[in-house]
């Protein structure tokens, strides 16, 4: 499943910021994690601790190390709370369901996904049904829908996870960005998929590539052939499978996204071993 991240505070000096992830990712694909980490501690910029916190959290999101970034997320909702900043503490909220998602704690996911939901524009807290939730959601608001329909992914309920996702993207499209857009069309590709209907989950993670292909967002192309490849292999287009594959590595050793790539380069041997004994003919034993 896909992420939409919600709408980062602003940050004084977030253009060095944005270089240092950008190094901080090239540093962990030589392996060397240690230094990528300090980069976000160094003097050579001014930022608050939390705000340091925050982008050291999001960078060990995004390279799969969710424990970690649970430490530094945990931090930051600690100064949102003393602060007394409420758009603070729903970000932090909503990366926090995503960490835990991820370790596939998802009660504790769902759990911080109403914080987030409760700290920002909607108000689940006060036990309003959904009609009167979505009555109130702000511009900013649907990357908690988002998280949302993870959790409902998750449980099998299908319909309410699609019905989420149609609401998100349509805000997106209002008032999101086109890998906010494609993060949804991913996700409905997803839970067409869980439903059997193949045709239509290829058609919108075809449109999520598209939008990604936009954006020039590597890493997340190369997740989208991920999820199409599955998608071929189970409808049995096995070569079209094995080729996204095989794309898909390409973006995420552009990417600097060791552990992806790692991944898909087992899941590809898999396939093609498979593949191989599909082709073997019983008859010549």
């Amino acid at each position: 499943m896909s992420e939409s991240l919600p709408p980062t505070p602003s940050i004084a000096g977030s253009g060095i910021l944005n270089q240092v992830v950008q190094q901080a990712h090239l540093l962990a694909s030589e392996g060397k994690s240690q230094e990528a980490r300090a980069l976000f501690f160094s003097s050579d910029f001014k930022l608050k601790n939390w705000e340091r916190s925050l982008a050291l959290g999001q960078f060990l999101l995004e390279t799969g190390l969710h424990l970690d970034s649970i430490e530094q997320f945990s931090l930051v909702l600690d100064a949102a709370q003393q602060e007394g900043n409420n758009q603070l503490r729903s970000i932090v909220c909503h990366n926090l369901a995503v960490a835990y998602r991820n370790l596939k704690c998802f009660d504790l996911a769902s759990q911080f996904q109403q914080y987030s939901i409760a700290w920002g524009d909607l108000r689940s807290a006060n036990h309003q049904t959904l009609e009167e939730e979505l009555d109130q959601l702000s511009d900013n608001a649907a990357c908690d829908l988002t998280g949302r329909a993870n959790d409902a992914i998750l449980q099998e309920d299908y319909s309410l996870a699609e019905q989420l996702l149609n609401i998100s993207l349509s805000r997106e499209i209002l008032y999101g960005d086109p890998d906010s857009q494609a993060a949804d069309w991913g996700n409905l590709g997803i839970v067409q998929g869980l439903q059997g209907n193949h045709l239509r989950a290829v058609s919108c993670l075809r449109k999520a590539y598209q939008l990604h292909k936009q954006t020039n967002n590597i890493s997340l192309m190369g997740q989208d052939l991920v999820h199409l490849g599955e998608l071929f292999w189970i409808a049995g287009r096995y070569r079209r499978a094995t080729r996204c594959l095989n794309r898909s590595l390409a973006y995420f050793s552009r990417s600097h996204h060791s552990t992806l790539e790692q991944k898909t380069r087992t899941r590809l041997l898999e396939m093609q071993r498979l593949l191989k004994v599909k082709q073997h003919d019983p008859l010549l034993n």
